[in-house]
């Protein structure tokens, strides 16, 4: 179940905050993790971040192809996005604190999504 992967990668790392998985084709938020209390104008524009940064397959947001992973860094908080290998529309987005180690959690995430992504 989708939300039982959000809330195991969630409790993983204590410096995740909210997990929400999005459809870019429709910039949808589909579920959040189930601790995360995010109005829903925050989730949209999350979502609205995600698609802008790692652009799409008709509007690549650099070059000549979409990203799989973007990130916003600042001095409280670290926001990344990561695009699903198979699924191009299915991202993942993650709020995290500025003190999380960002190499482990990413590699976590993105498997976290694949697993996700194939229903698996």
């Amino acid at each position: 179940m989708v939300v039982d992967e959000l809330d195991a990668l969630r409790e993983k790392f204590d410096g995740c905050t909210a997990l929400a998985f999005a459809d870019l084709s429709t910039k949808m938020i589909l579920v959040t993790d189930s601790s995360s209390n995010l109005r829903r104008e925050v989730l949209d524009a999350l979502c609205e971040e995600a698609a802008l940064l790692l652009g799409s397959a008709e509007k690549p947001a650099l070059g000549d192809r979409p990203s799989d992973m973007a990130s916003v860094a600042s001095t409280s908080q670290l926001r990344v996005f990561l695009r699903a290998e198979h699924e191009p529309d299915d991202v993942l987005c993650c709020i995290c604190g500025p003190k999380l180690d960002a190499d482990r959690f990413v590699a976590d995430a993105c498997a976290c999504l694949d697993r996700i992504s194939s229903g698996g």
